[in-house]
């Protein structure tokens, strides 16, 4: 009778401790999974956060570029830029590095040829700013060692006509103009205060604008409306800046003559 009931008590023993343990190692095994889960996730958030800031980061540089035609904005703002990043996440032992592009490369039937990562091409039928850089990340307490990614803005600008009707006592041009951004995507938002000024024969001029589907240049044009206009102009000029602050400046002389 004895031994038997100490039998039992030493099943029901080993069955405490096996519980026991079964929900301490459950514990244990929840605690660390919710960890990692936790760290990752911050480590993501980082990576992600890190991408669009070094994208905006291209906009806002190329932005400036044609507002001051400073060719080294965009290394000086990656620069401050990586400085920022590493105090940001000091235990994290993150460390970033940048590769602005340089040289010419072809994208979008243009050829880009890039100083410091920006490249523009104005006064020109087709003008296009670009900007290009490639980031180099680390997170040494993940091990995440040489993860890039490459960021680009673009926008282009393509001066397609400039006519000067002749047929109305009132006389005037009309200018098509077709815009692109990275994509190559069409920009169709633009309003008129984004064309900041539009010129014939290098004299500022007021003028209308509206948007449509050409199916002449199968894309979506702006066509630019400037009346009493009494005489063939030499040139014209579009100055653009779109909804980033971007600007690009198109210009043509072959000036075309209607009756219709």
């Amino acid at each position: 009778m004895a031994r038997d009931k100490k039998g039992q008590f030493i099943v029901i023993a080993a069955l405490l401790i096996s519980i026991m343990i079964i929900s301490v190692s459950t514990v244990i095994y929840g605690t660390v999974t919710y960890y990692r889960q936790e760290r990752w996730e911050e480590y993501v958030t980082i990576v992600d956060s890190i991408k669009t800031a070094s994208s905006n980061l291209l906009q806002v540089g190329l932005a400036n570029y044609g507002q001051t035609l400073n060719s080294t904005v965009l290394r000086d703002y990656f620069n401050q830029w990586i400085r920022d990043v590493r105090k940001a996440y000091p235990g994290f032992g993150v460390d970033l590095s940048c590769s602005l592009a340089s040289g010419s490369r072809s994208a979008y039937s243009v050829t880009l040829s890039y100083n410091l990562g920006l490249a523009r091409s104005w006064n020109q039928p087709v003008s296009f700013s670009a900007s290009n850089a490639t980031m180099n990340l680390n997170i040494a307490s993940e091990g995440l060692m040489g993860y890039s990614f490459s960021s680009h803005v673009f926008l282009k600008m393509n001066l397609r006509e400039a006519v000067w009707y002749t047929k109305e006592s009132k006389r005037y041009v009309l200018i098509y103009v077709s815009v692109e951004k990275e994509g190559p995507e069409a920009v169709i938002n633009l309003q008129k205060p984004n064309f900041a000024e539009v010129k014939l024969s290098g004299v500022a001029q007021a003028f209308s604008v509206k948007r449509y589907y050409s199916s002449t240049y199968t894309s979506f044009v702006y066509e630019i409306r400037v009346d009493s206009i009494s005489a063939l102009p030499s040139s014209a000029n579009v100055t653009l800046v779109d909804t980033r602050g971007i600007k690009t400046i198109s210009y043509t002389t072959n000036m075309q003559q209607s009756s219709d």
